[in-house]
């Protein structure tokens, strides 16, 4: 039965046994250590939940194993059972997954490292190259770096102060005029200009 139940775990990442729990396959992310310059593969742990009810879909696997549905649900049970009373005599250890324990609190679960010979850790070196060029997206153009870092770097022309001095007393000059005729009612002679007529 153990046997089952591991290449279940092994498909699915996922196993559930009463009276003992789940298991669940988990993958751990790479891990960077800076000191020895090394990042480290991702590492496989198996956890355990003391949730025991069985998914359907375990069911349905071994039925297609050619087990019929209700003898296994029974063998199942039995099983889980058996393996419960052998944790409360003496630990049992999951080859390859981890350690199940029983103490006074109830069931203890040390989990192995699944660690793949293939994937060893890789050397991390800062490599920094001077004077190259890529082609980076701006907005809908394509520019090589070296035009995006002329870009950034140019300087924004600024116009001199007393030029928008200058246009600032034009306006306000000419909305005195207006001002001013509108509080005449727009006569000729409110300019100081006799007409000739």
């Amino acid at each position: 039965m153990l046997s089952l139940l591991t290449k279940y775990l092994l498909r699915y990442k996922r196993v559930c046994i009463p009276n003992v729990g789940t298991f669940e396959i988990v993958m751990q992310s790479p891990q960077l250590s800076v000191a020895d310059k090394l990042i480290y593969s991702p590492v496989f742990i198996t956890q355990h939940r003391k949730e025991d009810e069985v998914p359907e879909h375990q069911f349905y696997f071994f039925t297609n194993e050619g087990v019929e549905k209700e003898n296994f649900r029974q063998e199942l049970y039995s099983f889980g059972e058996r393996m419960k009373r052998r944790i409360q005599n003496a630990p049992f250890h999951w080859k390859g997954f981890g350690t199940l324990s029983y103490d006074s609190t109830g069931m203890l679960f040390e989990p192995d490292e699944m660690k793949l010979e293939a994937m060893q850790p890789v050397p991390a070196q800062k490599v920094l190259r001077e004077n190259v060029q890529h082609q980076v997206l701006v907005g809908d153009q394509e520019m090589t770096s070296q035009q995006v870092t002329e870009v950034l770097n140019t300087v924004e022309y600024k116009r001199p102060w007393f030029i928008i001095a200058g246009w600032v007393l034009f306006i306000l000059a000419l909305v005195a005029i207006i001002i001013y005729l509108y509080l005449n009612n727009f006569k000729t002679t409110s300019t100081g200009f006799k007409t000739l007529w």
